[in-house]
């Protein structure tokens, strides 16, 4: 039986590892595992922070602790579904060692979206973000040129370790620059709205959320660690634009900043559904699920501007986020899959980021009010959405069951 319980530990260590660097949220890792734990007749008590996660394993015929420092997390749909896939599979102390064969299949297996088709999404990415953000035709093409550069530049230093402490500030530095030199091309773009939606493959506003959601749910360590890392992201990316913008003003002064033409309403609406098509290649996910984050994008979108005109957008926004969350409960009810496939997406087309990253240049260029303001609005909305997925996590549960779910 130590034996057995040892083989668990290692089992669950490398679990605990593998759904954390897939993008699990903290309070939905310990809530995995302590699952686990039950169904194979062991007490797991789990602690998880950003970087840190604590196993406690106990039995009849001993005790095991386990403390392991996580690496950085990305997200990885198609791997998550797998996993998810596997502890449901897991019944009793007899499959660990299967389990534990396949685990190491999963985590070896090649990512779905690299290469040029990753850099394709990210054009339909940051061209689908730069009509959201008010621009026009040439910001569309500037923007998805510019996040075409971006995702091949991220995947190309993904491979120099050193450099991902710096990534952020090299990437948008250049990224500014490149719509500075685009300026002279298309004169008629803005070349902040180009270098904004460039950039937005690592916003993190739906880091954010996920902190606020974290807070919420009284994991205050890996809420706190994650909230802090949000700003320091934010004020990196803020230096390299800053830096990158006044670089390419230097060398190529003789350019107009550009007036940005309205484009019709109604292209807000294939912007929204070529943006859960781009998020194929941001969140890893499978071909087969694109239906699913196309419509989760356009719900979200969809009840966010009816009550937004109605209410205003911070009550949109907690509508959004609410219908959401309630979507993907009931589509892992008729489904099986995980609800995140359909609240990712949602969440992703109203997270405040932008919001962020545009109060953190206005705070670099010293306009304060602006600055400040543009912040307050980001913690605000994110504190909203991530109100509207507790309170549909709370209470879906009592309306849909939670079928093919851990408990």
């Amino acid at each position: 039986m130590s034996t057995d319980l040892d083989r668990l530990a290692a089992f669950l260590r490398q679990l605990a590892q593998a759904l954390h660097v897939s993008g699990m949220p903290a309070h939905d890792l310990e809530r995995s595992l302590n699952a686990i734990g039950q169904r194979v007749g062991v007490r797991v008590e789990s602690f998880a922070v950003l970087t840190m996660l604590t196993l406690n394993i106990a039995s009849e015929s001993g005790q095991r602790i386990e403390m392991l420092r996580l690496r950085f997390y990305d997200y990885n749909m198609a791997r998550l579904i797998a996993l998810e896939r596997l502890m449901r599979t897991l019944k009793g102390l007899d499959d660990v060692a299967r389990c534990s064969d396949e685990l190491s299949a999963i985590m070896a297996a090649p990512a779905l979206w690299s290469g040029w088709s990753f850099v394709f999404l990210g054009f339909l990415l940051s061209g689908s973000v730069a009509v959201l953000l008010g621009g026009g035709l040439s910001e569309v093409v500037c923007g998805g040129l510019l996040g075409m550069l971006f995702v091949g530049g991220y995947v190309a230093l993904a491979r120099i370790p050193r450099l991902t402490p710096a990534t952020p500030v090299i990437l948008c530095a250049g990224t500014a620059f490149c719509a500075q030199l685009l300026a002279l091309v298309f004169p008629q773009q803005s070349p902040f709205i180009s270098a904004l939606a460039g950039v937005v493959l690592i916003l993190p506003g739906f880091t954010l959320t996920i902190a606020m959601s974290e807070l919420a749910t009284q994991n205050l360590l890996s809420g706190t660690g994650r909230l802090a890392g949000v700003f320091l992201l934010l004020f990196m990316m803020g230096a390299g634009l800053v830096i990158g913008t006044q670089v390419g003003q230097h060398v190529f002064p003789a350019h107009s900043s550009g007036t940005l033409a309205d484009l019709p309403a109604w292209v807000a609406w294939p912007a929204i559904a070529a943006l859960g098509v781009a998020m194929l290649g941001v969140l890893q996910a499978p071909l087969r699920a694109v239906h699913v984050l196309v419509g989760g994008s356009l719900l979200a979108w969809a009840v966010f501007s009816l009550v937004s005109a109605l209410l205003g957008s911070v009550v949109g926004a907690f509508a959004g986020a609410l219908a959401i969350a309630s979507a993907g409960h009931f589509y892992t009810y008729v489904s099986g899959q995980p609800d995140i496939l359909v609240k990712i997406p949602g969440l992703i087309a109203l997270v405040p980021g932008s919001m962020g990253f545009r109060g953190v240049h206005a705070l670099m260029l010293q306009d304060n009010v602006a600055g400040v303001s543009l912040v307050t609005t980001m913690i605000l909305t994110g504190a909203v959405l991530a109100v509207g997925l507790l309170l549909a996590d709370s209470i879906a549960p009592l309306i849909f069951a939670r079928r093919h779910r851990l408990p």
